[in-house]
């Protein structure tokens, strides 16, 4: 269900949160407007961009205007207990002036086509929506994410449930261009930019030049910023953020490593024992990585590689499924889809019995692919003994990490996670981190299959690793994701603050007794948004770091689990320099 809480402690939270923000915002006289998107099930998500949002309309006063409402498929697929009138509620509390229900203004349309949405007070002329060529990609990504199908059906065109989204899309742009074309949109605040009810309005928003924020689910507050000044508008959404985060990267973090250096051990040593995400998926005992020296990494290794009938002499490759349905083309991808890049990779497996192949699933395939597509390329695959086909949620992160010596994806987490430990990996395709320098990124399919061949020959020569650099730039990484632009707030409590009678009363009680002069939310949220920021941040990256208050005791060993490498301890003053790769098992 979308909120599950007593109506009592509901009620006194929309008080708490109706209270506090007539108190804490200036006067919203002015004619602009902030858009935000409530399309998604899960309150935690919707509560993020109304909390970002406001903190915007401290600074830049405008009218707040909440998109809803959700459409039959997103019902049937995921949203079973979505709630238009709660989020009417709940946005009312945070200060909304306008509550819009857009599948019910498109149901309005289709008796008046010149119903148009009331925006302050104001209704306007509905506009044309945006080219058939951007409208048919939206329809073709939503509906194999509605179908959880890794491909289009052949027939898709003639089908009528593809050109039912194709005219819910052409709706739906038609609705954010009306929004976004009137010129008084300061901002649009969503958690998502895939599939139509999402992805068509930053696509209106980016090209009426308004900022789009996008918060994500984790953590406290996270959120990414794409602002017109920064936009080359040449590629997605995602991929104007890849560039722009390796920028970042490079140019403010890179440079301080040193002075980062005992965080990023420190959030090393986290991720290795799972205390938060990404790794979200792996829960419980599954989720650690206890192995604590070389010699444990290959007797698990032998034992681990024994259960698939592998030689742990031999190069052990593994190979991370996606969800196959989810997001295609919102980024650079090197293959028609994630399913081709998949399939391709195993018939390219088939040929190159010199390496042995361990193909694993997503975590969450069943929410992703109805049409049995991991296990078809198994059955495939099933005469060949060098290779392995294997639930991933069943083979715990000890075994994995003791068994492979190069992982490939094309997005996955494990393109930061991994390296960070000592093991490489080639991304076939790019990710947020792309740009940072930690894994192995080809540009097309060509350089993809000629970096396997040479990763493969590399692996008998014993020089399969990666550099120390490598290591060290991913680890910087996993700081920044989960520290440096993990933004402490108690108006948004950590994301595994659960069930929902916990969140009201964690965020009601904050509503109640912090005030905004000790709230770390808005001067960091002023920094971005006058900076114009790709990314939230706890402190300021271009400032230089200021001198310790204090004297703070060493980091222990988060040291990798690569090829010659240990795994450490929790921190500690046992030392400071972990103990990195320097080449092949």
């Amino acid at each position: 269900m979308w909120l599950k809480a007593q109506p009592t402690e509901l009620q006194w939270f929309l008080d708490a949160a109706t209270t506090y923000w007539e108190k804490h915002l200036p006067p919203q006289d002015h004619p602009e407007t902030i858009v935000v998107e409530a399309f998604h099930q899960d309150i935690r998500v919707t509560l993020r961009n109304l909390v970002f949002a406001n903190a915007i309309r401290r600074i830049r006063p405008a009218h707040l205007v909440v998109l809803t409402g959700v459409e039959e498929d997103w019902r049937r697929t995921l949203w079973s207990g979505f709630d238009v009138a709660l989020v009417e509620r709940i946005s009312r509390a945070f200060g909304a002036s306008d509550v819009i229900d857009v599948y019910d203004l498109l149901e309005q349309r289709r008796k008046d086509p010149n119903a148009g949405p009331t925006v302050a007070g104001r209704r306007l002329a509905v506009a044309a929506p945006l080219d058939e060529q951007t409208l048919t990609a939206y329809a073709d990504a939503t509906y194999c994410r509605l179908a959880k199908v890794p491909r289009l059906p052949a027939d898709h065109a003639t089908r009528p449930d593809y050109r039912r989204r194709r005219d819910l899309g052409a709706g739906l742009s038609a609705l954010y261009e009306t929004l976004f074309r009137t010129g008084t949109v300061a901002a649009l605040v969503t958690s998502h930019v895939d599939y139509d009810q999402w992805g068509l309005s930053v696509e209106s928003a980016r090209r009426a030049r308004v900022p789009v924020i996008h918060t994500q689910q984790t953590g406290c507050l996270k959120a990414y910023g794409l602002f017109p000044e920064h936009d080359s508008g040449t590629g997605t959404f995602r991929a104007e953020l890849t560039r722009q985060i390796g920028q970042v990267f490079e140019e403010r973090l890179w440079p301080r490593r040193d002075d980062l250096r005992s965080a990023a051990e420190l959030i090393a040593w986290r991720a290795k024992v799972n205390l938060g995400r990404p790794s979200w998926w792996r829960g419980g005992v599954t989720a650690a990585v206890d192995l604590s020296n070389p010699a444990e990494r290959d007797r698990l290794r032998g034992h681990v590689a024994a259960r698939f009938g592998f030689d742990p002499a031999k190069p052990v490759i593994a190979v991370f499924n996606h969800a196959v349905s989810d997001a295609l083309g919102t980024n650079k991808e090197l293959f028609p889809s994630l399913a081709d890049w998949f399939a391709d990779t195993a018939a390219y497996a088939a040929r190159r019995t010199d390496a042995q192949w361990l193909f694993l699933d997503h975590p969450s395939q069943a929410l992703y692919d109805s049409t049995g597509f991991f296990a078809s390329v198994a059955q495939e695959h099933r005469r060949h003994r060098h290779i392995a086909f294997h639930p991933s949620a069943k083979l715990s992160k000890n075994a994995l990490w003791s068994l492979v010596d190069l992982g490939v994806t094309v997005r996955g987490s494990v393109s930061n996670e991994l390296p960070a430990y000592g093991i490489p990996v080639i991304q076939a395709g790019h990710s947020e981190w792309s740009s940072c320098g930690i894994s192995t990124v080809v540009e097309d399919a060509d350089e993809y299959w000629r970096t396997l061949d040479e990763s493969i020959v590399a692996a008998h020569r014993g020089e399969l690793t990666v550099t120390e650099e490598q290591v060290r730039r991913a680890r910087l990484w996993l700081w920044l994701y989960r520290s440096g632009s993990d933004l402490v707030t108690p108006l948004v409590p950590q994301w595994d603050v659960w069930p929902a009678t916990h969140l009201l009363k964690s965020m009601g009680a904050a509503f109640r007794h912090i005030e905004s002069d000790a709230d770390p939310l808005y001067p960091a949220v002023e920094r971005m948004w006058h900076n114009r920021e790709p990314m939230l941040t706890r402190t300021d990256l271009a400032a230089p770091p200021a001198a310790p208050s204090f004297a703070a005791a060493p980091p222990g060993r988060a040291t990798a689990v690569g090829p010659t490498a240990t795994i450490g301890s929790p921190p500690s003053a046992a030392g400071t320099d972990p103990a990195l790769p320097t080449g092949a098992r």
